[in-house]
C-alpha cells in the first residue's frame, strides 16, 4: 500500500489550530495567567462602577513589561549565547497578560482601604512588640542601622530585579518546571497581593502615625532620615500624597499584609531550587535581605514576611497540584 503524503501546508492554512498546538507546553500556565487576568478585570470593573478604584496605567505597563521581556533577552543571550531558542508564541502573549495584570493591580491595591478600612496594624503593632520587648525595626537598626542605605536601595530595585527574572522564566523552553513556576508567580499576585491583603487590610509601621494617629512610630521616619534612607521616605510620602489626594500615581496603593516583596522573593528561591539549583543559596540570601530590609526600613512588620513565605509556599503546592491537572 502506498503510503500517504503529510497535507500540504496549503491545504490547512485555513484550519484552525487547537490552542495546545500552538502553545504546546506553555498552555498550562499561559491558560491560569488569561485566567487570573480575567478575574481581575471583573474585579477592577466592579470597584471601578463603584468609584473605589482608578483606571489602569495599561499603555505604561505594557511598556515596562516589553523593557523586562527586553532586557531579559540581552542578559540571556550575554550570559548563555548557546542556550534553546525560546519559544515566542507563548511568551509574547505572556508578557502582554503581564502588562495587563500589573496595571490593574494597583488599581485594585489603591482600592484596598475602601472597600475594607485599614483594621489590622494596631494588634499587629502590639503584638510584635509584646514578643521582641520592643518595635523590631529598632532591633534591626541597632544591628545593622550601618548597612541602611544600601539596604534601601537593594529594596528599591526588587520590582526591576523580579521582572527581568520573571521573563528569564518565561523564556526558558517548555517544560513542567516552568510552567509550575508561572503558575505560581500569578496566583502569588492575586492570592496574596490582592485576596489576601483586602482581608488583611492594613498599611505598615510607615504610615502607622499618619493613619491612627499619635506618634507610636514617630522614631522610624526620624531613624530612616538620619541613616539616608530617602527612597524609603521618598516612596512612602508618594503613596501617601496618592492617597489622601485621591490622584493615584506609579506609586500608589497601601497595603503591609501580607508582604508581596517577600513572597516574590520566595518564589525566586523555589524557582531557582527546580530549575537553576546552583542559584537557589543566592536567591535565599536574597529573601533574608528583603524581609529585613521590609522590616528596618519600616514598610512591614516582621509577621507580614511571615505571611507570604507561608501564602507562597501554600501556593506553590497548589500550583502543582493545578499544573498536574491542566496537562
Amino acid at each position: 500500500m502506498a503510503e500517504l503524503a503529510p497535507p500540504h501546508p496549503q491545504a490547512v492554512a485555513g484550519r484552525k489550530l487547537p490552542t495546545g498546538a500552538i502553545f504546546g507546553e506553555d498552555c498550562p500556565w499561559l491558560t491560569v495567567m488569561a485566567a487570573v487576568t480575567a478575574i481581575e478585570l471583573a474585579w477592577w470593573t466592579v470597584t471601578w462602577k463603584l468609584g473605589l478604584a482608578p483606571g489602569p496605567f495599561l499603555l505604561t505597563y505594557l511598556v515596562l513589561a516589553s523593557a523586562g521581556l527586553t532586557c531579559a533577552f540581552l542578559l540571556r543571550k550575554l550570559l548563555q549565547p548557546q542556550a534553546a531558542s525560546s519559544n515566542w508564541s507563548s511568551t509574547i502573549p505572556g508578557t502582554i497578560l503581564v502588562g495587563i495584570g500589573a496595571s490593574l493591580f494597583l488599581p485594585l491595591k489603591y482600592a484596598i482601604p475602601s472597600l475594607v478600612p485599614f483594621w489590622l496594624d494596631p494588634p499587629l503593632a502590639k503584638t510584635e512588640r509584646a514578643i521582641f520587648a520592643g518595635d523590631p525595626w529598632v532591633i534591626l537598626d541597632h544591628l545593622l542601622g550601618w548597612a541602611a542605605v544600601p539596604i534601601d536601595r537593594l529594596y528599591a530595585i526588587w520590582l526591576p530585579t523580579q521582572s527581568i527574572l520573571l521573563f528569564t522564566v518565561m523564556m526558558q523552553p517548555p517544560s513542567t518546571k516552568k510552567s509550575r513556576a508561572l503558575i505560581a508567580y500569578v496566583l502569588a499576585w492575586f492570592l496574596l497581593g490582592v485576596v489576601a491583603a483586602t482581608a488583611l487590610s492594613s498599611a505598615g509601621p510607615i504610615f502607622y502615625d499618619r493613619i491612627f494617629g499619635g506618634t507610636a512610630f514617630a522614631a522610624l521616619r526620624e531613624t530612616l532620615q538620619a541613616r539616608g534612607a530617602w527612597l524609603a521616605l521618598a516612596e512612602s510620602d508618594s503613596m501617601w500624597t496618592s492617597l489622601v489626594s485621591i490622584r493615584p500615581g506609579l506609586a500608589a496603593g497601601i497595603s503591609a499584609v501580607p508582604s508581596i516583596h517577600v513572597a516574590i522573593c520566595v518564589w525566586l528561591f523555589l524557582a531557582a531550587r527546580t530549575m537553576a539549583p546552583r542559584a537557589a543559596p543566592y536567591a535565599f540570601i536574597y529573601v533574608v535581605l528583603v524581609w529585613i530590609g521590609s522590616v528596618q526600613l519600616g514598610w512591614h512588620y516582621v509577621t507580614d514576611g511571615l505571611v507570604g513565605v507561608l501564602g507562597m509556599l501554600a501556593i506553590w503546592v497548589l500550583s502543582g497540584m493545578l499544573q498536574r491537572h491542566l496537562e
